[in-house]
Formats: structure tokens, C-alpha cells, sequence
């Protein structure tokens, strides 16, 4: 353990920014990539090389001398040398609009490059350096990954939960299959275990490990020698099965001898050990790990971890930790609940209203013109409006999650107005009826108009049974005696 802390001290050294990526070459050396505003490609214990822009994409391609990056909003594939741990960047290649993941074919005359925005997989001749072909995909691709006989690959859709299969050549689909919400990471594994009685599942030649980082849930796909796809087992990663929303598994390694799963359970900041050996998979316990984790690759008898957050890559240790949900408030419910949301930056308002930000907000809502509308930042468990309309609560919503004086989910729109201002003129509406919605939330940036609402409710009929809450969602699902939307320890 004393080596991993010092490779992490190591790489945060290195000045490491949001790493969301891991490789490891054939000389054993892991880089990571950083995909934050200082984008660079690292190794560990050794150099760093800084690039204009980067975001998913990390893969070698089959000599281990060359390594591929996708590059965010420059567009591009970067192409790198890589040789006894030195980086040089050799040249880019104009892949489409946002470039994230990137997968080579198993022979490696192919580049696959996922245009994010585009809903596209761009093909590229790495000689020539080119593209060739343009294939429509699933709605917001996450992560390429080539089928090992190099005739197909999969595609999982951030924003469809769905896996996709398409042919190599003309990138006709193949077929798909429905998983959990924001289908993230994929690993192939060609170990399948022996039902009991002995009859090997018929032309079962593969199994597809999908993370589903909106659940906690890791979907195990059956995939046939004819190509086809079926669900075969859900694994479940969470403490327990009624355990809330929250673990966001993002990513995912397996075992050299493929027996063992291992899974980044992101806002648990943990890893999930995973017995894969049997045709039930047996989930062993939890590895601690650093703010975030983002990335896994197996390395011999080591699993190293990026942690996105706390900028750091280390390898895992093997003592297991309990990951348990924080105990509920104690509290009496009160009649009505005014919620004040005081920070709008996308992470903050995405936990404001939905408990935890979903990954895709994580990964992206740093970057400029994020849309927080994009239907592949779908919240965990919905928004804390939907629920509470969902258990008979009236609610009404000042400048809460609101774009150009409009609610951004519709499902608000009914009772949502611009902003706080018109809080005020309503509030004397409420008082001359006696009636006011259970549920009121209000955008506050600034203190003096924090001071005019306390007063104002504090003059009013209501002041007795109504409490206001700043920015603390447990606290206002246990006032409004809602069950906890996500984890939020």
C-alpha cells in the first residue's frame, strides 16, 4: 500500500486535471488521462505531455507504440509515440465536433472515434490519417468497443440505455439491447462459466459487462456467435437490494484471469469487487478509494484507479469497507417547505434538485455552453418536483432550474415563474385564501433578498408551520416526509 500511496503522490505531481482515463502499455506502465481545463497524458513515474483539449478516449493501438486520444471540443484524434515511457505527440487528425471515446480494430488499420454531440463513429485511416466513413449511432456514444473478430463493434448510448452493435464494414446495426440508464463503460470477457448440470449456454461465446451509471446496477449481455444479444444476469452494486440510488457505477475492469470484476462505484468513492467466476455473480465488498473514481484497468495482479475529483491515480489496496447510507433526520414534518437554492453552476444545481449530479454533468458541466437540458443528463431518481408531486405535494417554483424564464423539465412548467421576484405578489394570493403549495423553491443569489423572504414569510399567516431550507435536500424530503431521492453520504 505504501507504493500506491507513492505513485498517487506521484501523479498528482504531475498536476493531474479531472483524470477520466487509464491505459496500460505492454511494458506494464499505466498513463492516465486528464480531461480536465489542463488537459495532458501521464505516466506513471514518468512524463507528462499537455494537449490543447481532451475528454474520454485512451487506447494503444496493437503495436504498444502508438497511442490514441480523443480530443474534446478541438475535434480530434491525437496520434502519440510512445516508447521506454516517453509521450510525443506526432500529429491530429480531424475526427468531427467533440471527440471522445476512441477504440482501434483488433488489427489496427482502423480508427473508431465517437463524435459525441453528433451521435456519430467516425472511422479514420490511420495511415493516411483521413475519414473514411461516417456511422450513425445511438444517441450520445460513451465507449467504443471493437468485437474481438473485428467485423463489429459495440456502442453504448449515454443518452438511450442501450448497448448497440454495428457492422464494421457499412455500419449497418446488428442489433441492441436495452440496459440500465446512462449505459457508460462496456468490458468483453471471453470466460463463461458452466451452468449447473453441465450444458454450456447455446453459442454463448462472450459476455459484455455494461456499467449503468443512473442505477446500481452492472448488466451482464450474452453475446451468441451469430452476434446475437441477450441480458443474462443484473448485477447489483449496492449494499443491500432496497439500498437508494446513488453508487453510479462508471466504470469497469476485469481480472487477467477474468474471475473478478471490478467496478468504480463513483459517487461512493469505492471500487465493487465483483466474483465473476460462477454463472451468479457474487458481490464481495468494497475498496476505498480517492474522490470520484472515473477510470479502472487491470494490471497484472493490480487494479489501478483514477479518481476524478481528487485528482489522483493509485492502485487499490484489499481491505474491504462497509459502504453504508448516512442515517436519516430525525425531523417532524412541517405544513409547508420553502427551499432556497442559492448556487445555479450545473454540479451544484443538478444536487440541489436530484440529490446527486448525474455523471454526465460531472464529465461535462464544467465545459462551456453545457446544455443541463441534454437527454442524456437524465437525473438519478428525477427531480425533487417530480417526487413530490408524485406523493400529492403541491408545489409552485421561483427561477429554479429556469433557461430564458422557462423551466428546463417540463413537467414543471405548470407551476414554475422566472424568478423570486414574483414571490412576493403570490405570497398575499396565499394569505387572502389561506392556502399556499407545500412545496415552494426559489432561486436566491444574493443576501438582501435572502433577508426580504425570511421577513416577508415571518409576516405572514404561514410563519408558524412553515420552515425555509437552504440549499439541504435530506433536510426537505425529511420536512416533506419524501423517501430519499439518492445516497447523499
Amino acid at each position: 500500500m505504501k507504493a500506491a500511496l507513492f505513485l498517487a503522490a506521484t501523479l498528482s505531481a504531475l498536476a493531474l486535471d479531472f483524470p477520466m482515463s487509464l491505459a496500460v502499455a505492454p511494458d506494464g506502465r499505466v498513463l492516465a488521462l486528464s480531461a480536465g481545463v489542463k488537459a495532458s497524458v501521464s505516466v506513471v513515474n514518468g512524463p507528462e505531455l499537455s494537449l490543447p483539449d481532451a475528454w474520454l478516449g485512451l487506447t494503444f493501438a496493437p503495436d504498444g507504440k502508438t497511442i490514441y486520444v480523443g480530443g474534446g471540443a478541438r475535434g480530434v484524434v491525437y496520434e502519440l509515440n510512445y516508447a521506454q515511457g516517453e509521450l510525443k505527440l506526432a500529429r491530429e487528425m480531424k475526427a468531427g465536433d467533440f471527440t471522445g471515446d476512441v477504440a482501434v480494430s483488433p488489427d489496427g488499420r482502423l480508427i473508431y472515434a465517437a463524435d459525441l454531440f453528433a451521435n456519430t463513429v467516425v472511422v479514420i485511416n490511420p495511415q493516411s490519417g483521413r475519414v473514411i466513413d461516417r456511422f450513425k449511432t445511438g444517441r450520445r456514444p460513451y465507449r467504443i468497443l471493437c468485437h474481438p473478430d473485428g467485423r463489429s463493434y459495440f456502442v453504448s448510448s449515454w443518452a438511450d440505455a442501450a448497448v448497440y452493435q454495428y457492422n464494421a464494414v457499412n455500419g449497418e446495426e446488428i442489433g441492441r439491447i436495452r440496459v440500465g440508464s446512462h449505459a457508460s463503460d462496456m468490458m468483453l470477457s471471453s470466460y463463461n462459466p458452466e451452468p449447473e448440470g453441465g450444458q454450456q449456454a447455446a453459442n454463448v461465446k462472450y459476455r459484455l459487462f455494461v456499467a449503468a451509471a443512473n442505477t446500481n446496477e452492472v448488466f451482464v449481455v450474452a453475446i451468441g456467435g451469430n452476434k446475437s444479444m441477450n441480458l443474462a444476469e443484473t448485477i447489483h452494486i449496492a449494499p443491500a437490494p432496497l439500498s437508494p440510488l446513488g453508487m453510479s457505477p462508471s466504470a469497469l475492469a476485469i481480472s487477467a484471469d477474468q474471475m473478478h470484476l471490478y467496478v468504480a462505484c463513483s459517487d461512493a468513492d469505492a471500487v465493487a469487487s465483483v466474483d465473476v467466476s460462477d454463472v451468479r455473480a457474487v458481490v464481495e465488498g468494497f475498496l476505498p478509494t480517492g474522490a470520484y473514481p472515473a477510470a479502472l484497468r487491470a494490471s497484472g495482479d493490480r487494479v489501478w484507479v483514477a479518481n476524478a475529483r481528487a485528482n489522483t491515480v493509485e492502485a487499490l489496496g484489499d481491505t474491504f469497507k462497509p459502504v453504508t447510507a448516512a442515517p436519516e433526520p430525525q425531523i417532524s414534518p412541517a405544513e409547508h417547505v420553502i427551499y432556497v437554492v442559492r448556487d445555479n453552476q450545473p454540479e451544484a444545481l443538478m444536487r440541489a434538485v436530484a440529490g446527486l449530479a448525474p455523471d454526465y454533468t460531472v464529465k461535462l458541466g464544467w465545459r462551456p455552453n453545457f446544455n443541463i437540458a441534454d437527454p442524456a443528463n437524465t437525473p438519478y431518481a428525477g427531480y425533487l418536483w417530480t417526487n413530490a408531486l408524485a406523493a400529492g405535494i403541491t408545489v409552485r417554483n421561483y427561477g429554479v432550474f429556469v433557461r430564458n424564464g422557462q423551466a428546463i423539465d417540463p413537467a414543471a412548467k405548470s407551476f414554475t415563474k422566472p424568478d423570486a421576484s414574483a414571490f412576493a405578489e403570490d405570497l398575499k394570493q396565499f394569505e387572502a385564501s389561506g392556502m399556499m403549495p407545500r412545496l415552494i423553491l426559489i432561486q436566491i443569489t444574493n443576501d438582501d433578498a435572502m433577508a426580504l423572504l425570511k421577513s416577508a414569510v415571518l409576516k405572514s399567516r404561514f410563519a408558524a408551520n412553515t420552515e425555509i431550507v437552504v440549499g439541504d435536500l435530506r433536510r426537505v424530503e425529511a420536512l416533506l416526509g419524501l423517501r430519499p431521492m439518492t445516497r447523499k453520504d
